[in-house]
């Protein structure tokens, strides 16, 4: 296998090699910008050298020059997409006018024909882009904002958009995976969503960035989308999966501007068919969402200035099947605690019946079947067919729960703002600043029994671009882009105090259904486990393109910078324990079964990541029916560090770690780490080739093959900054629940927490830990990883047939295939 990728990574580096030594290259657009790119000919069909080319931003004015070379090809670079006028003069012919749509992302062709003598045309071009790609093989896709707008989009989620792509398939996981879509069969947390050049992206996880509502709102302000997959040109990097750029309107020569408005209540609304057969009422929704812009001109053919807002605000209703102890069940298991020796829990047991017994839509309960309870234990669990308290419940007795659909909300809201001013500074500079601030309130979980249990997340954001685009010639232009973001995303209680002193923690029942059976099988106490988490993050970003256009061939450089600085507050979870039933026989004996504690040596930890890419590119125009692309990208990925240098590992390798229990703590675990890994794969090398040959003017064949690779998302260092002793762990169970009693199992937990801290810093070993932890108490389990670390990589290839039939219409056949290796793997052992 590895001989197998050794072989394939020398042969595209030996055709990129091969390519790079013949002439000088030309260039190609950016992940903002798009490209014209044409051959200029006589009425006989014979190209025209020397023919001065023209072209015109119809929108603002700006204009550059060029000349066709000695096979009559020209080409405009680095260009701002939208609408342009080309205009073509050459002595003996006449004038020649042709408008052209820029898309982004792609190369747009337009070839013309010189009439002779004094006669002019002009060409009217639709404003789509076109459905036929001549110059590059990659697989790209192309939303103007007139499509942008008429795609029917639930919430105006501006990565929807994506979804509609060839080859994209929304994540339908059903084991826990991130990520809204899958291209072509790549991880969903492989894509790269960008917007004017800058990251949109939780690096944490390796997602699309998005605000309270759960949505990357902001789609009034997108002018095109451009989604890409198997990009062979070089700018292209970092993510393997679909590369999604935006680029967001500007304002123009005429003034321009939309408001919108949308709604969606309780009365366009039917009931959920499970709350009406349980008798509860429709729930409350009310979904207000609005949008408005306003573009135009400072200066005619100068300066110009576009803002907008939108925002969104709504209480989405909840259909939850809740179940709650029967009055019976309660005495019973009461009575059976008194009976069993527990009746010093009593005064908790009832604390919990109470906050149960209070529950919003109790007053619709029914008593437990063999609907609700498939199993037939009458939401008895291993209760059922045995008496508690002297009385039979379950199969062939009393059910040991009422039911009922709990329709609760609460509302969430979002809203931003932005605005752009673009400057022509000039023949030869493009000016373009973008300022943006977004920020809501998000309802992350909405408690069935007490409001006080609810978590919110209050998510702030701001970011903003300045790009600089620079014409040094007609035949050497450079796109400069510097950016910075900062966001927070920080998940907790509001009321936490006092959800603690009416709950101290958490209880999930997994054999009964007591509680909240749709979500999480919360029985009381709300998520207190999840809560507080979070993060805090702060990035800065450069990109840079260099185009240079000579003869047939195109030359491209380019690098791309990125760091973020993240506040990382997930230490917070499992600081409030979470306890678990697996027996309702145990719990109605005043026994829990596992409870699972945190202790972490702060909340928060500041943790660090950044990347670095270079490439070089050609594209050769070897005919005008044949266009080869050449490039070669190299990636490196930074370390993940913990600027408190809280990295905890082993001293090696799990498989290499001598296992002698009279080995001290200290020695068999490294502390005070700064880096996340011992070793790091130094760079991604990539290298790609792409063609489009086009079989006759309506048919293309192209296609490609190529090598692309991940970042690693910063939560990977959590598994290490999350070692003992950064972050203590323990599991018990089997012990009393009330936890002001002795030998509870909160208070055996801080002991065995004690314990090992204690061992630990004092040269202990696993018998010094055990012969003062209380009985139960295991080791922290612990996190490792290979002595190297490599960036996950995929081969990637494609062969695709366009047919073009009209201005309107093409049909595509695509063969798209992909193999990865060096992918995370997690083991538990």
């Amino acid at each position: 296998m590895i001989r197998k990728k050794v072989l394939f990574a020398l042969v595209v580096l030996a055709l990129a090699t091969a390519m790079s030594l013949m002439t000088l290259p030309a260039s190609a657009q950016s992940v903002t910008t798009g490209d014209i790119a044409g051959t200029v000919q006589d009425p006989s069909g014979a190209v025209v050298p020397n023919a001065t080319v023209t072209l015109k931003n119809d929108s603002t004015g700006a204009t550059s020059a060029t000349k066709t070379n000695g096979s009559g090809a020209y080409r405009f670079t680095l260009l701002q997409p939208g609408r342009y006028t080309l205009s073509i003069s050459q002595q003996g012919f006449g004038a020649t006018n042709q408008t052209v749509q820029v898309a982004v992302g792609q190369v747009t062709a337009a070839n013309l024909q010189l009439q002779v003598g004094g006669a002019s045309q002009t060409v009217e071009v639709t404003a789509a882009a076109p459905l036929l790609q001549t110059e590059t093989g990659n697989i790209a896709t192309t939303f103007n904002t007139q499509q942008i707008e008429n795609v029917p989009n639930p919430g105006n989620d501006m990565t929807f958009v994506a979804q509609t792509a060839p080859g994209v398939t929304i994540n339908s996981s059903s084991g826990g995976g991130y990520g809204n879509f899958t291209a072509f069969g790549l991880p969903a947390t492989s894509n790269l969503f960008t917007v004017n050049g800058n990251d949109e992206m939780d690096p944490y996880l390796n997602l699309n960035n998005s605000g309270a509502t759960n949505l990357l709102l902001g789609s009034n302000e997108v002018q095109e989308v451009a989604v890409v997959s198997n990009g062979y040109t070089g700018q292209y990097g970092r993510q393997a999966g679909a590369q999604v750029d935006y680029v967001t309107k500007s304002g123009t020569n005429d003034l321009h501007g939309n408001l919108k408005y949308w709604w969606n209540g309780r009365y366009l609304n039917a009931n959920d068919w499970f709350a009406n057969h349980s008798g509860a009422a429709r729930p409350f929704e009310n979904n207000n969402q609005y949008a408005a812009s306003l573009g135009g001109p400072i200066k005619k053919d100068k300066a110009f200035f576009f803002v907008g807002t939108e925002g969104l605000r709504y209480i989405l209703g909840t259909s939850n099947q809740v179940f709650v102890p029967t009055p019976t069940f309660q005495s019973a298991t009461l009575a059976n605690l008194a009976a069993s020796g527990a009746a010093n829990q009593i005064p908790f047991y009832q604390q919990i019946f109470n906050i149960e017994n209070g529950a919003p839509g109790l007053s619709h309960a029914v008593p437990v079947s063999d609907v609700t309870d498939p199993s037939g234990n009458l939401g008895c669990g291993d209760v059922s067919g045995t008496t508690v308290g002297g009385i039979p419940f379950g199969a062939g007795g009393l059910p040991c729960a009422v039911t009922f659909r709990s329709t609760v909300g609460a509302p969430s809201s979002e809203w931003l703002m932005y605005s752009r001013v673009d400057v022509n500074a000039g023949n030869n500079d493009r000016l373009g600043l973008r300022f943006k601030t977004d920020h809501g309130i998000q309802a992350t979980y909405t408690d069935p029994f007490n409001p006080i249990f609810n978590a919110t997340s209050n998510q702030p954001q701001y970011e903003g671009q300045l790009t600089e685009t620079h014409i040094f010639s007609p035949n050497v232009v450079n796109n400069f882009i510097a950016s910075g973001s900062w966001y927070s995303a920080m998940f907790v209680e509001p009321h936490a105090a006092q959800a603690r002193a009416l709950m101290p923690f958490a209880i999930q029942d997994l054999d009964s259904p007591f509680g909240n059976n749709t979500l999480d099988l919360v029985m009381v106490g709300g998520e207190a486990w999840v809560f507080p988490q979070g993060r805090r993050v702060t990035q800065y970003q450069f990109v840079d393109d260099l185009s240079v256009t000579k003869g047939n061939h195109a030359l491209k450089f380019g690098t791309n910078f990125r760091r973020n600085d993240i506040s990382d507050a997930i230490f917070g979870t499992y600081t409030h324990p979470r306890l678990r039933i697996f027996s309702t026989t145990d719990f109605v004996s005043g026994v829990i079964d596992q409870i699972r504690e945190r202790f972490p040596q702060k909340i928060e930890q500041p943790v660090a990541i950044w990347s670095a890419g270079l490439y070089g590119q050609d594209e050769w125009r070897v005919t005008p029916k044949l266009k080869l692309t050449l490039s070669l990208r190299v990636d490196r990925n930074s370390n993940a560090v913990c600027q408190d240098n809280c990295v905890s590992r082993l001293a090696s390798t799990f498989q290499t770690l001598p296992h002698d229990p009279t080995i001290p703590y200290n020695q068999m675990i490294r502390t005070g780490l700064h880096r996340t890994f011992p070793g790091l794969q130094a760079v991604a090398w990539q290298p790609r080739f792409g063609f489009a040959y086009s079989i006759g003017p309506n048919t293309v064949l192209r296609g490609g093959i190529g090598i692309f690779s991940d970042l690693y998302s910063a939560d990977l260092i959590d598994n290490f900054a999350g070692n003992s002793p950064t972050r203590n762990q323990f599991t018990l169970g089997g012990l009393p629940v009330a936890p002001n009693v002795p030998g509870s199992a909160t208070s055996t937990v801080a002991s065995c927490n004690n314990a090992f801290n204690t061992a630990f810093f004092t040269g202990g070993t696993v018998s010094t830990f055990k012969a003062t932890a209380p009985t139960g108490c295991k080791t922290p389990d612990y996190n490792s990883v290979a002595n190297k670390v490599f960036n996950p990589t995929y081969q990637e290839w494609n062969f695709e047939l366009q047919q073009g039939f009209g201005r309107n219409t093409s049909v595509s056949l695509n063969y798209v295939g992909n193999h990865g290796y060096h992918e995370f793997v997690y083991n538990q052992l």
